[in-house]
């Protein structure tokens, strides 16, 4: 391909076509140092430096080679500034500390996560949204930026939403370790962050809010949203919020509590281990002894449908973590849900990373 068609090429490509890898800006800057002064070498291209051009259709990289490195570097790391930032927009963070307090705003944007920890918001005032906005809630062991951040990435390129439309805040300490997940539960703090988050982005916005819940942030979310006394505290976070939601999309929930599936056989693990964070009878998963739940599951199934006015599940019949059949009941089911989808043989983080175009559909409306 020669310069001038790979330059015109590049032009062709919209923002939305970029992928991002997502490295630390230090390691950004290194490379695009050394590109600078190796440029001639073919073998560096724009994919080391966090991000590279592809061509959707075809599913092939262009990869530029020469001394267009230096210069697809440097446009890499203005889009890094333009679309990659995972921290809150200058737009919400003025809007937040105007409208509540610093310290509420900090409570949300997690700036102790650094990139991780939040992400969202307007690029200027009064920017018009063509969505409704989706507030991402993140899994056991994650924070918001990273697996949130790939569903949000991919919104943006295949459904055309903007970073005005897609939010997200991280409610607890990452363990970094996805078999620490025993070390969580579901405490008030977990579910008041989450609701000040989502009635917050409603406030903001002036829309109904979506909602997008993985794994132990499906209960979450459902509690904030429901709200009612905190089963731990007693204290009274609210009244419900449904009014406020739009379409509400759980994937891989523990909503009737966990029974991991090994080897294609399912096990009761809370039944066993009662005394583990995650599977304690108050605000844990506590299940398999039937038909005894902990109250934080029997308080969030009390009521149908209140998640939102459109309410889908997804799910894998070989999830490893929360497993799939509990008590005989499916465990990753909303009652009073519109719909779902059941994979056969996907594992547990896996199942949200295979459903971006699904998750895209059911909040859209549109056949799955």
């Amino acid at each position: 391909m020669s310069v001038l068609k790979l330059l015109t090429r590049m032009m062709q490509l919209s923002i939305k076509n970029i992928e991002f890898d997502h490295k630390t800006f230090t390691w950004r800057i290194f490379l695009i140092s050394l590109s600078t002064l190796f440029s001639p070498f073919p073998s560096l291209t724009g994919r080391q430096f966090g991000c590279h051009w592809r061509d959707k259709k075809r599913g092939d990289y262009l990869r530029p080679k020469g001394t267009l490195v230096m210069w697809i570097s440097l446009l890499c790391l203005q889009t890094f500034f333009l679309v990659g930032s995972a921290f809150y927009s200058t737009d919400f963070t003025q809007w937040l500390d105007k409208h509540h307090t610093v310290g509420m705003r900090q409570w949300i944007e997690r700036a102790d996560l650094k990139s991780t920890g939040s992400f969202g918001g307007r690029d200027y005032e009064n920017q018009t949204l063509t969505h409704n906005p989706i507030v991402f809630v993140h899994g056991v062991s994650h924070t918001v930026g990273t697996m949130m951040k790939e569903a949000a990435n991919h919104f943006k390129w295949k459904g055309n939403y903007t970073d005005a439309e897609l939010y997200g805040t991280t409610y607890d300490n990452p363990r970094g370790d996805k078999m620490k997940w025993m070390q969580y539960k579901m405490s008030c703090d977990h579910v008041k962050r989450i609701r000040f988050m989502i009635e917050m982005v409603y406030e903001y916005t002036g829309r109904q809010v979506d909602v997008v819940a993985f794994s132990l942030g499906v209960p979450i979310s459902r509690k904030a949203i429901l709200g009612g006394n905190c089963v731990d505290t007693n204290e009274f976070i609210g009244p419900s919020i449904t009014h406020k939601m739009g379409t509400y999309v759980g994937v891989s929930g523990p909503n009737k509590g966990v029974a991991p599936v090994m080897m294609g056989i399912p096990y009761a693990l809370c039944a066993m281990s009662p005394l583990i964070p995650v599977c304690n009878p108050i605000d844990g998963l506590f299940s398999g002894f039937c038909p005894f739940k902990s109250r934080f599951i029997n308080n969030i199934n009390s009521v149908q449908k209140y998640e939102g006015q459109h309410v889908y599940s997804i799910g894998s019949t070989m999830d490893e973590v929360v497993g799939h059949m509990i008590c005989m009941e499916v465990t990753t089911r909303i009652g009073g849900q519109q719909g779902e989808k059941m994979y056969k043989d996907q594992k547990h983080d896996a199942t949200f990373r295979s459903s971006f175009d699904i998750q895209l559909a059911m909040l859209s409306g549109q056949p799955f």
